[in-house]
């Protein structure tokens, strides 16, 4: 058995079944987003004016709100000064726009590998288009990632109307060089340098005192402008939407979520790339962890796992899913319902755990996971970090039970539960699908028979 490895173990996939991913034509026009953005005036839109001006370049809003952030996941349909833009994110404050990221390059989205000549190319142009004439560009500060991948970043500070980042991840390679992306960060600098540093800032607030003020006690059905809020609901405001796209990237996507919610300038093409995520198959529950966890002490955030196999070794791993389909076939007796044979599931020395979860019947796995103490536990750390503002990242099975409305139907994913109602017995989730997807609920019973793991991170100082 301790040869035996878990073939997707935890396959934090969110790819689309039965659905292959489709390349959205292009614009009648194509939008030159750097052009747009060199014109001071081009900063004071307001997000509604912002969004129906570009709505053919496909930017849509990523929540209901349609107030604080928006984004266009369609390559080739924006540019900047020429270079493809993969995905657009923008951010909007009561003065206007207040900050840009665009995808000049990832893996994800693109649908070919960046050649060395490409990358030397796109450089190239931001820093002549950020630089001053007769100015030296800055230098760039390069970070080792371990295993010959280095990150290198760019700032220009004082700027106008824009301050920029610029940041790129490669390794070199006897061909030339492996991309995983690149990125520009451009922060409206009307604010002044303080502002500018802020944004552009690493770390921020994230002492526990300072989150708990994100907790909100809902008192009347539908208050704080949520439709689907209940009275009795206590859930965690504030948390950033990502639209993962038609990508199997919902694992790193919640966790950039949870990263930009403690104040850390981190997207999931930087996440996908240190976890070795794939945009077809997502990225394993191990890797994530250990991704995750890393990044996280970086910041000041410890990581715990409430539930699951994430922090164990392969053998580790391997034990605790053959107990469980042990205890699923007793429960399955029991109830005089088929069982799970362990061979149909066995792809030489690995186990495909997916496959074999989606297999298990709903009313097994129900009276399986019930009875088990780990369920009161489960319930207690949901509790517990949500009411100091903690959200937890949580991985599930999709198709055990229906979920209308959503455009994976089964299989692994990872979302985030961001609180609890303990009148209606509910917990409280959003899902990395954009607007639409930031308040959903679901009976706790059922949020515990298909979940797979949970994981937090968690400030370190008081």
């Amino acid at each position: 058995m301790r040869s035996t490895v878990i073939f997707l173990v935890l396959a934090l996939a969110g790819a689309l079944f039965g659905q292959m991913r489709v390349r959205i034509p292009l614009a009648e026009e194509v939008y030159d987003i750097g052009v747009d953005f060199d014109k001071a005036e081009t900063w004071k839109q307001k997000g509604e004016d912002f969004v129906k001006a570009h709505k053919k370049n496909y930017f849509k809003f990523l929540e209901e709100s349609r107030k604080d952030s928006a984004n266009a996941i369609r390559e080739g349909n924006v540019k900047y000064h020429g270079i493809e833009v993969y995905e657009t994110r923008i951010w909007f404050s009561d003065e206007g726009v207040a900050r840009l990221e665009l995808s000049l390059y990832n893996k994800g989205d693109a649908s070919r590998e960046l050649s060395q000549t490409d990358l030397i190319d796109i450089l190239k142009t931001v820093r002549q288009k950020l630089t001053d004439e007769d100015a030296k560009p800055p230098q760039p500060t390069t970070e080792s990632k371990g295993g010959g991948v280095k990150q290198k970043t760019m700032i220009w500070k004082a700027r106008e109307p824009a301050a920029a980042q610029l940041t790129w991840r490669y390794k070199k390679t006897s061909g030339g060089v492996d991309v995983d992306f690149v990125r520009l960060t451009l922060v409206n600098s009307s604010g002044g340098a303080a502002a500018v540093k802020e944004a552009l800032a690493e770390k921020k607030d994230t002492r526990r005192g300072a989150i708990k003020k994100n907790v909100v006690k809902v008192t009347a059905d539908g208050a704080d402008g949520i439709a689907n809020a209940k009275s009795g609901d206590v859930y965690i405001s504030g948390i950033p939407m990502v639209d993962q796209g038609q990508k199997g990237y919902c694992a790193v996507a919640a966790s950039e979520r949870v990263l930009r919610y403690y104040g850390q300038n981190v997207d999931e093409h930087e996440l996908g790339a240190s976890a070795g995520s794939s945009a077809e198959e997502g990225t394993s529950g191990a890797a994530m962890y250990e991704t995750v966890r890393n990044i996280g002490r970086r910041h000041g955030l410890s990581a715990y796992v409430v539930y699951g196999d994430l922090n164990k070794d392969v053998s580790g791993r391997v034990d605790q899913f053959l107990k469980e389909i042990e205890n699923y076939n007793k429960a399955a007796k029991k109830m005089k319902k088929p069982e799970l044979p362990r061979s149909a599931y066995m792809r030489g020395h690995a186990i495909d755990a997916n496959a074999a979860r989606e297999a298990m019947d709903a009313e097994v796995m129900r009276a399986m996971k019930l009875k088990s103490p780990r369920f009161r536990a489960f319930q207690k750390a949901l509790h517990d970090q949500v009411n100091i503002g903690v959200p937890i990242l949580w991985a599930v099975t999709l198709g055990i039970y229906p979920e209308p409305d959503i455009p994976q139907a089964k299989g692994g994913h990872m979302r985030l539960i961001i609180g609890y109602n303990d009148k209606t017995k509910e917990i409280i989730y959003t899902d990395t699908w954009g607007a639409g997807h930031e308040y959903k609920r679901m009976s706790l019973e059922k949020a515990w028979v298909i979940t797979n793991a949970a994981l937090y991170l968690k400030p370190s100082r008081e």
